[in-house]
C-alpha cells in the first residue's frame, strides 16, 4: 500500500502539472475538468482495488487505460502522467536489481520519441527524482518492518522455549524428588527393615520357651538386641551418607538467587568462594542471602551497573564476604534504609560491615569471626 499511495500522488500531481500545460496551451475549460475528473476517478479506483484485492493485474489493468487515454487525448499535454504510468508498470514487472535499468531505457526512449520542452522535461525529472526518492524510503522501511518482523518472532519463539524450559525443571525437580524418596525408603526398608522383622521373630520365639528354657530364651533376647542395635547403627550410617553438606545449602541457593537475577534483570552476576565453606555457619549464610538481596535490589534502583560480584573468602579464623558493582556515580552515597537493614543483620550474626564508593563501583563489606 505504500508503493499504490506513493503513485497516487504522484499522478495526482503529474495531471495537475497537465493542467498547468493545458491553461498555457489555451484548451476548451470543458475539456479541462472532464479529463482532470476522469484521471481522479480512475486514480481512486485503482488504489481501492489494490487495497481491497492486493492483485498487480488490476494495476495492469488501471494503468493500461490511463496509457491510452494520455495518447486519445493528447502526448503534448498528458506526457508527465503517461511517463509516472509507464513507471508504475515498470515497477510492477520487474525485479529491485532491474527497475533502474529499465527505467533509463524507458525514459530516453520517450524523450527520442515525444521529444519534450523544457518545462515538460523538468516537470517529469521532478517526478521521476520524487518517485525514486521516496521508494528508496518505501524499500527500507518495508526492510526494517521485515526485520522487526522476524525478531519478533524470534522472541516470541525464545520466550516460548523459557517457558518451556521453567516447565522442564520444574518436572525434572519434581522427579527427582520422588525418585530420592523412593530410593531412601528402599534403602530403610532393606537395611531397617529386615532387621527389625528378624528381632521381632526372636523375641517371639523367647516368649514361647521362657518358662521352660530360660537360658535359651536370653540368648534369644540377646540377639534380638543385637540386631536391633546394628540396624539403628546401620540407619545412623544412612543418614549420614543422605545429610547434605551444611555450606552446599546455602551456596546453592545464594548461586540460584545470583542466576535468577541475571536471567531476569540481563545483568552480569559473578559468585566466587575460597577456603572451606563448611566453617560457614546456617546464621551466617541466612545474612548472606539476605544481604545479597539487599544488595541487588539497591544496584537496581541506585545504579547504572552492568555487573554484580559476590566474593566469600574463608580464612583461618575470620570470613570476609564483599558484595560489588562496578556501577559510577557522582553524587556521594548516604545509608539509607537498606544499607542500614544490612549493617544490623551483620551486627545480629556477629559480624561487621563496611560500605566504600570509588571509581570501580560499590562495595559492602562483612567480616565474620568462627
Amino acid at each position: 500500500m505504500e508503493k499504490a499511495m506513493l503513485y497516487f500522488i504522484t499522478k495526482i500531481v503529474s495531471v495537475l502539472t497537465s493542467i498547468f500545460l493545458l491553461e498555457k496551451a489555451d484548451v476548451d475549460v470543458t475539456f479541462l475538468v472532464i479529463s482532470t475528473l476522469s484521471f481522479a476517478c480512475v486514480f481512486v479506483l485503482e488504489i481501492l482495488l489494490n487495497k481491497i484485492y492486493h492483485n498487480n493485474r488490476v494495476i495492469m489493468v488501471t494503468n493500461g487505460v490511463i496509457l491510452i487515454t494520455c495518447f486519445a487525448l493528447g502526448m503534448e499535454v498528458f506526457l508527465p502522467l503517461f511517463v509516472i504510468s509507464v513507471v508504475h508498470v515498470i515497477d510492477m514487472l520487474t525485479q529491485a536489481r532491474m527497475f533502474y535499468y529499465i527505467l533509463t531505457v524507458a525514459m530516453l526512449l520517450i524523450y527520442m520519441i515525444f521529444m519534450p520542452g523544457r518545462t515538460a522535461s523538468l516537470l517529469i525529472l521532478t517526478l521521476l527524482a520524487m518517485i525514486i526518492f521516496s521508494r528508496i524510503m518505501i524499500n527500507r522501511l518495508l526492510k526494517y518492518q521485515s526485520s522487526y518482523e522476524k525478531q519478533k518472532e524470534m522472541m516470541i519463539e525464545q520466550k516460548q522455549k523459557i517457558t518451556d524450559m521453567k516447565s522442564l525443571m520444574k518436572t525434572i525437580k519434581y522427579t527427582v524428588s520422588i525418585e530420592e524418596r523412593n530410593r531412601i525408603a528402599a534403602r530403610i526398608h532393606d537395611q531397617l527393615g529386615h532387621g527389625i522383622s528378624g528381632s521381632i521373630i526372636l523375641l517371639e520365639a523367647s516368649m514361647l520357651i521362657m518358662k521352660d528354657n530360660p537360658d535359651k530364651a536370653a540368648d534369644t533376647v540377646q540377639k534380638a538386641i543385637t540386631n536391633l542395635r546394628e540396624g539403628v547403627d546401620e540407619i545412623r550410617a544412612s543418614l549420614r551418607d543422605e545429610r547434605v553438606v551444611r555450606y552446599l545449602i546455602g551456596k546453592n541457593d545464594t548461586a540460584a538467587m545470583l542466576e535468577k537475577f541475571r536471567v531476569n534483570y540481563n545483568k552480569a552476576a559473578v559468585f566466587h568462594t575460597s577456603g572451606d565453606l563448611d566453617m560457614i555457619s546456617l546464621e551466617i549464610w541466612a545474612c548472606i542471602h539476605d544481604n545479597v538481596k539487599e544488595c541487588l535490589t539497591n544496584m537496581l534502583k541506585h545504579s547504572n551497573a552492568a555487573e554484580f560480584t559476590l566474593n566469600i573468602e574463608v580464612f583461618k579464623k575470620i570470613i570476609k564476604v564483599e558484595y560489588k558493582d562496578n556501577g559510577t556515580s557522582s553524587e556521594d552515597f548516604e545509608k539509607g534504609i537498606g544499607l542500614e537493614a544490612i549493617e544490623e543483620r551483620t551486627i545480629n550474626a556477629h559480624g561487621r560491615c563496611f560500605f566504600t564508593k570509588g571509581e570501580k563501583g560499590f562495595c559492602v563489606t562483612n567480616i565474620f569471626t568462627y
